[in-house]
């Protein structure tokens, strides 16, 4: 009598199985959830990162009266300078990125210290510059890093945040200053950073409320993405020659948001797109850093012509709502 009763205490195999399963439900239904919940703090640090830029570029502005140039480029004397000098001649003297320029206003003055601002920079890892700065080059800065993206890690030195350089078609009216690769990599001048770039706040006729200022990407190359390690950086300079120049720390309004796959070995080369597009990891669309200071989350459907006058500082064109 005892032993049946002992007996009846226990569960029975099929009781734990319907417990096991409900358990699954459950954390089934939750899981979805803390995902949310986790890309919903990760999206709001993306953004916060994204508005110290911006507040930053105020900041220079201030001190400087204008932003920081997009990349510093310098020629030889016997060099006449023009527009499209970053496409029809020869590598000459890449210099400081505004990413670098702007170390002193994001709390980063010992690191800016280190950098020497009459030496080459490192364009991109198969171009290296002068020492220190090629060193200094690899180094990880997460206040470029959107904690979205999982390329962004701590191991690498990439940048989420490209400076918006303008906007317009690959080609014609309205179109970059030059290109090259067959016009996939494009130099515009429209916007606020681009090669030597001195934009005021005053320039900025269309408003600073509709003007890009900084937008987020995911394209940006890191070590993984190509079979032979090639890759660019947040410290990147201005990639300036008449083969495969490429403008590393800004980009412009050509295509769609998100318009690209994310960048990896298999995919086509980023560094034939990068400056082309802006996107990233969030759902439906990207962030921009406004010319007033805000941040804007701006839908990947927004129509293309809209997307590319609000790169534009100064095109006089009506912009309406691009908000999502």
């Amino acid at each position: 009598m005892i032993a049946s009763i002992r007996r009846r205490k226990g569960f029975t195999l099929v009781e734990l199985l319907v417990v096991i399963a409900i358990i699954g439900i459950l954390v089934g239904l939750l899981l979805p959830a803390v995902q949310a919940a986790r890309e919903a703090a990760r999206r709001m640090q993306c953004s916060n990162n994204l508005k110290q830029l911006a507040l930053a570029c105020h900041n220079y502005e201030s001190a400087f009266r204008s932003f920081p140039a997009g990349g510093i480029v310098t020629y030889a004397p016997a060099v006449t300078v023009t527009p499209a000098n970053h496409c029809r001649v020869g590598q000459d003297r890449t210099q400081a990125p505004w990413t670098v320029l702007m170390l002193p206003f994001i709390e980063d003055n010992n690191l800016y210290a280190r950098f020497n601002m009459n030496l080459r920079f490192t364009g991109s890892s198969n171009i290296p510059g002068d020492v220190p700065n090629r060193d200094l080059f690899r180094l990880n800065n997460s206040k470029f890093q959107c904690p979205s993206d999982p390329n962004s890690t701590s191991a690498v030195n990439n940048s989420n945040y490209l400076g918006v350089q303008g906007g317009g078609p690959p080609t014609g009216i309205g179109g970059p200053a030059c290109s090259t690769q067959l016009a996939q990599r494009v130099f515009f001048q429209t916007g606020i950073f681009y090669i030597n770039s001195k934009v005021r706040m005053g320039d900025i006729t269309d408003g600073t409320s509709n003007t890009f200022c900084i937008g987020e990407s995911r394209y940006m190359p890191t070590p993984n993405m190509r079979t032979d390690g090639f890759h660019a950086g947040w410290a990147s300079a201005v990639k300036a020659d008449n083969a495969f120049a490429v403008p590393a720390t800004f980009a412009g309004a050509v295509l769609q948001i998100n318009a690209q796959k994310a960048c990896g070995i298999g995919v086509a080369d980023c560094f034939n797109f990068v400056s082309r597009l802006f996107g990233s990891n969030h759902s439906g669309g990207c962030n921009f850093g406004m010319c007033d200071g805000s941040v804007q989350f701006v839908s990947q459907n927004i129509d293309i012509n809209l997307y590319r006058q609000v790169a534009n500082r100064n095109d006089g064109l009506p912009v309406g709502s691009f908000l999502e």
